[in-house]
Formats: C-alpha cells, structure tokens, sequence
C-alpha cells in the first residue's frame, strides 16, 4: 500500500548518490548477456523493475557517480553522454530508459505487430510530456493536473493504459505516478480515485521495486 510521507517538500528533491564501490551485482546469472548500467539515483529503477518483471537472466552494474565511474572510457563506449541508465544486450549498447523497455518487450515477445506504435506512444509520453508536467517547476501548476485528470478519465475505463492486462506502457508511465508520494506528498492523489488505485495495483506487483512502494 502506497503511503504519504511527512516531509513538506516545495521541489522536486534531488536524491543522494549512493556510496558505492565499483563493482557488478547479479540479478540472475553473473553470466547474463544483459548488462543493465544504473544507480539508485536514476532512472534505472525503471528499466530494473521491466527486466524484474520478464524474468530474464541479467546483470545489475551500479555505477558510482561520485567517482566519476559514468565519465570512464568504458562506460562512454556504452553512452557517449555518460547518463544512467544504460545497458548492453550482447554486442548492442543502449541508452535512454524508453529505448531499454522498447527493445525489452520487443525482444522477449510482448508486443504484437500491431502494439509496438502504442507502447511507444505511452513510453515517449511518460519520458516527455509527462515527467515534464511532473518535475519541470514552470509546467507542474497548470499541466500536472491535466495529465492526472485525463489519465484518470483513462483508467475509468480500463485497469490498464492498454486494456485489461499489464504491459511495458505501464512501466513507463506507471513509474512517473509512483515518484508522486515520493517528490510531493502532500499531493492529494485521492481526487483522482481511477489514478490511484491503478497506483496501488502496480505498487503490489511483486516485481514493483521498493522505492516505489513506500
């Protein structure tokens, strides 16, 4: 169950930087082909909880911003622009949360011939226009309740954004919803009742990661 926190928070916080040495943790197979690059701080949570939820073998890389472990060489090989989350399939580098879920779903069988626009409609939605009504200060007072509002409107309808079951397209948008409590908890949420309690269904999957479900 997803709870409110005490803290006034006026901004969207910056969350601090793990200490952490450098070094791999295995998620299912220390012999994985898939590398998934990322830190507590980032993104990442994102692409872990898809990977989480396809069961496939994978490697978890935390790496060390404060050491300055994204401007390596290597990790540049991977993403010339040294952001979290990053990962490698085999041979192929990836970067950007959205492209990692595409490929994921594409790649493991989740999207027909005829799902792929959508999921990456809903994926450019929540990586764009949404985490912008969300976090960008100027935005938020005037387009974080029209987004909140038609996504409620949405989930009257439905339980999921495309239909009855759980797809990638909640992954992507459903991880922006579930900052929410986290980045401003004094935000009502209950007044959009369809929004929340599609909240609390993701929060209870037992994939969701932790952060999410407090």
């Amino acid at each position: 169950m997803l709870n409110f926190r005490a803290p006034h928070i006026t901004h969207a916080p910056r969350r601090p930087q793990p200490r952490v040495q450098a070094r791999s943790r295995c998620a299912v197979s220390i012999k994985a082909q898939i590398k998934l690059y990322t830190n507590p701080g980032s993104r990442g949570k994102i692409t872990e909880w898809y990977l989480a939820e396809l069961n496939v073998p994978h490697e978890l890389v935390s790496v060390d911003m404060r050491r300055g472990e994204h401007k390596s060489q290597t990790f540049l090989a991977i993403n010339p622009f040294g952001k979290v989350p990053a990962m490698t399939d085999g041979d192929l580098p990836l970067f950007e949360s959205g492209a990692i879920l595409l490929h994921l779903a594409n790649k493991y069988g989740k999207l027909g011939a005829d799902e792929l626009g959508t999921a990456a409609q809903w994926t450019l939605f929540a990586n764009s226009t949404l985490s912008e009504a969300f976090f960008n200060d100027r935005q938020r007072p005037t387009q974080m309740p029209v987004m909140l509002r038609t996504l409620n409107d949405l989930l009257t309808k439905k339980p999921y954004l495309t239909g009855d079951g759980f797809s990638v397209s909640d992954i992507a948008v459903g991880s922006y919803l579930l900052y929410l409590p986290l980045f401003f908890p004094d935000l009502d949420l209950t007044q959009y009742p369809a929004v929340w309690s599609y909240m609390q269904r993701l929060a209870e999957r037992p994939t969701c990661p932790a952060p999410y479900k407090e």
